[in-house]
Order: structure tokens, then sequence, then C-alpha cells
């Protein structure tokens, strides 16, 4: 997760820190200037892992299905359904560092690094109910259920999302860029969004 922290140094004499909460006061100074508190995403997505399988949306669904669990300034939280087949391609979560828990079912993870001599490597990782990964930005991979059963899992990005790349391997072993895009926005009250949260 980026982290911003206020250099009291760069507040401009004109503006002064409140003794109580080191937060700047002033003209020009709006939320988005505080400092940011680092949190861990993935107690949140294992919390949350607890209950996601008796979400009514994500029963017995016949194509990926997605439901927002939380938003607030420092992450979202979504709740994702793969039916048996269902996948996402490869892609990345732009600038946001992530945690995802497998609540039910399996998910078989493709993960893919750059080498610095820009051939692509690739990981595989069976995830079980109860298993985790976290990661940081630009981290690129897929998630497929390649099971007979529903699998449901909980994703959790922090800042939250404002793009998502999509990706292709060439014939050559590179890393392809296929098409980078925004995010739009979510409110407190969101549930669904015709963006795939993956």
């Amino acid at each position: 997760m980026a982290i911003a922290y206020l250099d009291p140094a760069a507040v401009p004499p004109s503006t002064s820190l409140t003794r109580s909460r080191g937060l700047p006061t002033g003209p020009g100074y709006t939320t988005t200037d505080l400092p940011r508190r680092q949190i861990d995403l993935l107690p949140i997505a294992e919390g949350f892992a607890v209950s996601a399988p008796a979400i009514p949306e994500l029963q017995e669904v016949t194509e990926r299905s997605w439901v927002l669990l939380a938003v607030t300034d420092l992450f979202e939280a979504w709740a994702i359904a793969w039916p048996p087949g269902g996948r996402i391609e490869l892609h990345d979560h732009g600038h946001s560092h992530g945690a995802v828990a497998v609540a039910s079912g399996v998910l078989v993870e493709t993960s893919v690094r750059v080498s610095r001599g820009g051939v692509a490597m690739i990981g595989t990782h069976r995830l079980s109910a109860d298993d985790h990964r976290r990661f940081g930005p630009h981290y690129v991979h897929d998630l497929i259920n390649d099971d007979e059963q529903q699998a449901v899992s909980v994703h959790v990005y922090g800042p939250r999302l404002t793009t998502m790349s999509y990706y292709g391997l060439s014939a050559n072993g590179r890393l392809d860029l296929v098409r980078t895009e925004a995010v739009p926005p979510l409110g407190p009250f969101d549930a669904t969004s015709t963006h795939d949260p993956s």
C-alpha cells in the first residue's frame, strides 16, 4: 500500500501543525493531505471470508459474480463467486496492494513476473479454502476455478482501485500489455459494479 507521511519541514510557515494529532491546518489543506495509516489487508480479507460463501447473490452462479463488501478511504473489499471454469485473464491492480482469501472451493493462481532480461517467469499455486495471497502494486496474475465445485474468494485492495491493466504472453515469452482500464470510484452504498474487481 502506498503510504504518504507528512514532512513537518515541508509545511509552509503560514500553516501550523496541531499538537494533538500532528495534522496540518490552514488554507489549502484537505483530508487528502493527511498522513495515511498503514493497514494490513489480509486480516480484513480473512474476516470477510468467514461469511462470504453464504452471501445470497453468490449462490449457485453460472458466471463469475461479485459483491462489494466494504469501501473506505483506505481500502475496498469484494466477495467473488467462481463457478466451475470461471476465470479472469492476466491482470494487475495498478498502484494498489491486495490480499485474496479463498473462502470456499479451490482456485488456481498463475502469477507472472518479468526477469531482468524481459522474459516472463511464471508460477502456479493452488489455493484452497483458508489459503491466501498478498501482493504489491503491479503484481500480475490470473485466477481460475478448474474444480467441479463453485469457489468463493474475498479480495481487498488498498488504496482503492483506480486502474487495472490486462496482459498477454507473447510467443517469445514476453509479457505484453493488452489494455489499461480506469476503475470508476465507488460509493459506500454501491453493492455491485460493472467493473471486474478480480
